[in-house]
């Protein structure tokens, strides 16, 4: 059979089976999880293969806690375990340390630079050092020597944690020169969010990045129309307007917005890449965990890393038929600190209470976003509240929530240092995890520390080809590009800074 009819059929399959996945108050209510075929725990014998295929799985803004309350969930909808749990017991697992190179608690920018180039970073910067010296990105490298490459995510696509795989730049927010420098090296794969930075009316140099990429032989795919009828071997799918990222799976679910699922992109990513000559490196991020995290938003966590399940089965389901790819899946950073906590005399509340996230219809960005009106009064929030939340409101509660909305920020509201706070959405998230009014099975038992990042290690776990079973221990985020260079036979080191420069030339800015 040739590429395209692959294409073709998986186009058709991936359409058709996303149409009966995901169901219900939050994703995943109607599928049970099964064994992926040729799934079996790494053994000696994949040792010495080297791996022609990389596929990096990166969760954004997520630990331990939130893969807990995310296997519960799963649980309760008779799907366990998670196919992440069944990597950490079979495959090469262990902790990673996420830091930056002038601070313990890492942004994605840095993050995913430590990945990509083997080096750390300061905050903000992707693939540079601060002296504005550019480093070599792990596609680069892949590129150079004939692979093809690809990034994939739920976010915007010019996001951080997939720009820093392709572009150099001092500060992740210069998202119109990411755009550029995509075009300038011309993945394989660009699919995800945020059209607006490719679109000439809204860029600041006016470039049309669409029309240059087509000129450059790309499709370019807009909805999932498109994407499921597409054949082409190099595109460029923006499935969200602006510069909005693709929707929590709560909302695509329930509130009907319209865009691919996280597995229907990285299906469609990994039908294209399998046919190269020479392998390929793919990056998906499940990158909207991060934001719900965020926002203190335990639906639209809980609902994004069951979207990350179904994609993660689909690469599953391609290490199983191709042997020599290697998989390695990590978070760059957990968000929040969010934490399950027991409720109610010998906790006999903890279970119910948790399960009170299957009523949510909606993330909390959504709600706010376009579930209410403009500055709200307490009533209409407390409706908007309980009809897409599930959470009754009392209307002290409902009082704060509006004046939030409305501006304002009295100091009585505050928890732990101002810097542990962050946005609208986060301190409305935070006012809704608290509400002491509501009886406590009808709220989730979730209590969040913070809006911004941590700094706590997060699960790695290596499968697939040369990954032996067994326990990696503590390592750094840099080594996971060493550890994908020497999977795939590549020689390269990229020059390092010395952290306390860094921190000088932080504070002479």
């Amino acid at each position: 059979m040739k590429r395209r009819d692959l294409l073709r059929l998986g186009a058709t399959v991936s359409a058709g089976a996303a149409a009966g996945l995901l169901q219900g108050p939050l994703p995943g209510a109607s599928r049970r999880a099964t064994p992926v075929p040729g799934m079996t725990p790494a053994s000696k014998a994949s040792e010495g293969i080297r791996a022609r295929n990389i596929i990096f799985f990166a969760y954004d803004g997520t630990g331990y806690e939130d893969l807990a309350t995310a296997s519960f969930f799963a649980r309760s909808l008779g799907r366990s375990p998670l196919h992440f749990e069944n990597l950490l017991g079979m495959g090469r697992s262990g902790l990673m340390r996420p830091e930056s190179l002038t601070s313990v608690v890492t942004d994605s920018a840095a993050a995913t630079t430590a990945w990509a180039t083997g080096q750390r970073v300061v905050n903000g910067a992707l693939s540079m050092h601060i002296d504005e010296r550019e480093l070599v990105p792990i596609l680069h490298l892949a590129k150079d020597r004939g692979m093809a490459t690809g990034l994939v995510t739920s976010t915007r696509i010019t996001h951080a944690t997939p720009a820093g795989w392709i572009a150099r730049v001092p500060s992740r927010g210069m998202e119109d020169e990411i755009a550029a420098q995509y075009l300038d090296f011309e993945p394989d794969i660009l699919m995800g969010g945020g059209a607006g930075r490719f679109q000439a009316e809204m860029r600041s140099d006016g470039r049309d990045l669409l029309g240059e990429f087509r000129q450059a032989g790309y499709e370019v795919l807009r909805t999932p129309a498109e994407l499921a009828a597409s054949t082409g071997d190099r595109v460029l799918g923006l499935f969200s307007e602006g510069t909005r990222h693709l929707p929590f799976e709560v909302d695509r679910v329930n509130r009907g917005v319209e865009s691919p699922s996280l597995a229907d992109l990285t299906f469609s990513a990994l039908q294209r890449l399998e046919g190269a000559g020479r392998g390929f490196v793919l990056q998906v991020e499940a990158g909207r965990i991060d934001h719900a995290n965020h926002h203190n938003d335990p639906a639209g966590m809980v609902g994004d890393w069951m979207a990350a399940e179904e994609a993660l089965e689909v690469v599953l389901r391609h290490v199983a038929r191709n042997p020599d790819t290697l998989l390695i899946a990590v978070p760059d950073h957990d968000t929040g600190g969010g934490v399950t906590y027991g409720i109610g005399r010998r906790y006999t509340h903890s279970t119910p209470a948790l399960a009170s996230l299957h009523r949510r219809q909606a993330s909390l960005e959504w709600l706010l976003r376009d579930g209410l009106p403009r500055n709200p009064d307490p009533t209409t929030v407390a409706a908007g509240v309980e009809e897409y939340l599930g959470l009754p409101l009392a209307s002290r509660r409902a009082e704060q929530i509006s004046a939030v909305l409305a501006g304002e920020r009295p100091e009585e509201w505050d928890w732990g240092h101002p810097n542990a706070q962050g946005s609208r959405n986060n301190r409305v998230g935070h006012l809704l995890s608290i509400s002491d009014e509501t009886p406590p099975v009808q709220r989730a038992n979730i209590n969040f520390a913070t809006g911004a990042h941590t700094g706590g290690f997060v699960p790695l776990v290596l499968h697939g080809a040369g990954a032996t079973q067994g326990n990696l221990g503590v390592i750094d985020n840099t080594e996971l590009f060493r550890i994908m260079t020497d999977a795939l036979g590549f020689r390269y080191e990229n020059p390092a800074m010395d952290p306390r420069a860094a921190r000088e030339a932080e504070t002479s800015d």
